[in-house]
């Protein structure tokens, strides 16, 4: 069991975010990484990568000539306030120089205003947990509308540092994209935390419930389709099943909640690898009317 985190996860993999990297091995400051600017566009699959739980991917961030910087940039305002750093290859982080920065106006990542957030990262290790036991506060002064990442080592005594995971946690600000849905319990309040299934025996199943809300006070949401991404998790609108990975919903009206849709989790016989694993539920609204 893991404590709650009691804030959305950001799909930045999906929303719409794009993100931006650099990395340089000339000594460089992290200053003078982010004034030389973007220098490549994560892709699709390597933006889904690095908001996973697993180690699909590895970023080289850091040796003691190697510093990296991570842009991160939002179709709209947000509030960034959770991070969570997913390392591959490092067992301590105080060897490392680092910063975390937003900017409600910059255009590409390097002009406008920014204002460097308020952090404490913990101890880096590489536990395969270490996604969700160690997920920090970070504040910023107002919502931001892109932030910045950047690592650098400072000795030359350790390992070269990976990463493999950014985790971003916060919501779009007040007032932007008034048409969206959103996820609820049974009751209509807004989830704002995953849903943890706990510690189970092998072989056994336990089934939660969720809804999706249409927050717009004026429009439909038509054709709503709900999608899973684990073969572990399945869906479906009664107890008894059938359970399926897809889900679709006709309409959502303005303010309204779907109908309950319960989620399963089968945890099949052994030999299962331990250890936490995550599902997505991907919610898409094909129009608003």
């Amino acid at each position: 069991m893991y404590a709650e985190v009691a804030e959305h996860r950001m799909p930045y993999d999906i929303d719409g975010t794009e993100v931006g990297f650099r990395s340089m091995s000339d000594l460089s400051t992290i200053s003078q990484i982010i004034g030389n600017g973007i220098a490549s566009w994560l892709d699709s699959t390597a933006k889904g990568n690095l908001n996973k739980e697993n180690r699909s991917q590895s970023w080289k961030v850091g040796d003691y000539r190697l510093g990296s910087v991570f842009w991160f940039f939002f179709p709209e305002l947000r509030e960034v306030n959770k991070v969570g750093f997913h390392w591959s290859s490092t067992t301590v982080c105080s060897f490392v120089s680092h910063t975390i920065q937003g900017s409600a106006d910059t255009t590409n990542g390097v002009d406008g205003t920014w204002e460097t957030g308020v952090y404490t990262i913990p101890a880096a290790n590489t536990d395969m947990d270490h996604w969700r036991n160690k997920i920090f506060t970070l504040s910023f002064s107002g919502p931001v509308k892109a932030i910045r990442i950047g690592f650098r080592e400072t000795s030359p005594q350790f390992e070269d540092l990976y990463i493999c995971g950014i985790h971003l946690y916060g919501r779009k600000a007040v007032g932007e994209q008034v048409n969206d849905v959103v996820m609820t319990d049974v009751s209509g309040v807004d989830l704002t935390s995953l849903i943890d299934f706990g510690d189970q025996p092998e072989g056994t199943t336990e089934i939660q419930s969720f809804k999706i809300k249409n927050t717009s006070n004026t429009k439909i949401a038509n054709n709503v389709n709900i999608q899973l991404n684990h073969e572990d998790f399945t869906i479906s609108f009664s107890q008894d099943g059938p359970w399926q990975s897809v889900l679709d919903i006709s309409s959502i009206g303005p303010g309204s909640l779907s109908s309950t849709i319960f989620v399963r989790n089968l945890l099949g016989p052994p030999l299962l690898t331990l250890g936490p694993k995550a599902a997505r539920a991907i919610v898409t609204v094909g129009s608003w009317t």
